[in-house]
């Protein structure tokens, strides 16, 4: 069973949200302005849908003159802050289950400095059989690049063919492991950033579920299924 990380095992807003208060910390030093406040203004335009440009759009709203170095020093504050998080309850029941009769791999995007806080805070590193983390190999091999998903079979000594991939994102989690030969399942949660998104043809996966708490049915009755047509 190789997972997924952002969206999948915990909510990836407490992770945006951990890092606002921590941009708007610093940003309420620089200007002398509240930190609550300053936070609310980052909080509302990540909650209307803004993505990339978050600190310049807020800056530009604020009447702030444009500042690389400043923007520079929030990117930092967001990346680096330290994060408290939770697995959604589904996600912690699983990992419950399914150790040890299944091997567990991690495979995650982002910056590698940052994932590895966000799995550090959720105690993940005692949970998984193994991880990876796809910007170790470059920015060009995140998903749906090939290669981390064969370095976290190569470390969990397993064929394609005998592991399934569980991830939440249609733009490009399900495209390379497809084509590596695993199976694939969308966890399809409300309220997550791709939730809302329907996979482009060549993008899905092979099932979609709402709920980690479906998956072990859905073993055992793949389990049957081999042992009849063997």
């Amino acid at each position: 069973m190789l997972l997924d990380l952002d969206d999948t095992l915990y909510p990836e807003r407490e992770f945006a949200r951990g890092g606002f208060r921590a941009a708007a910390a610093v940003l309420a030093e620089r200007l002398s302005r509240s930190a609550d406040e300053l936070f609310e203004s980052l909080w509302h335009a990540f909650e209307r849908g803004v993505r990339g440009s978050i600190f310049d759009t807020v800056l530009a709203e604020l009447n702030v003159l444009y500042d690389d170095a400043l923007i520079a020093e929030l990117v930092r504050a967001y990346r680096s802050h330290e994060p408290q998080l939770r697995l959604f309850e589904d996600a912690d029941r699983l990992l419950e289950l399914l150790w040890p009769r299944y091997g567990i791999g991690l495979l995650t995007d982002g910056i590698a400095e940052m994932q590895r806080r966000k799995v550090k805070s959720l105690g993940l590193q005692h949970r998984v059989e193994a991880i990876v983390y796809s910007d170790d190999f470059g920015r060009e091999h995140w998903k749906p690049s090939p290669i981390p998903y064969l370095e976290l079979l190569r470390k969990m000594l397993v064929d394609p063919s005998r592991a399934v991939y569980v991830g939440d994102n249609p733009k490009k989690d399900f495209i390379g492991a497809r084509r590596l030969g695993l199976q694939t399942i969308r966890i399809r949660r409300p309220d997550t950033e791709h939730g809302h998104l329907d996979a482009q043809p060549g993008f899905e996966s092979d099932h979609e579920i709402t709920s980690l708490d479906l998956l072990p049915d859905w073993l055992a009755a793949n389990e049957r299924s081999e042992r009849h047509a063997a």
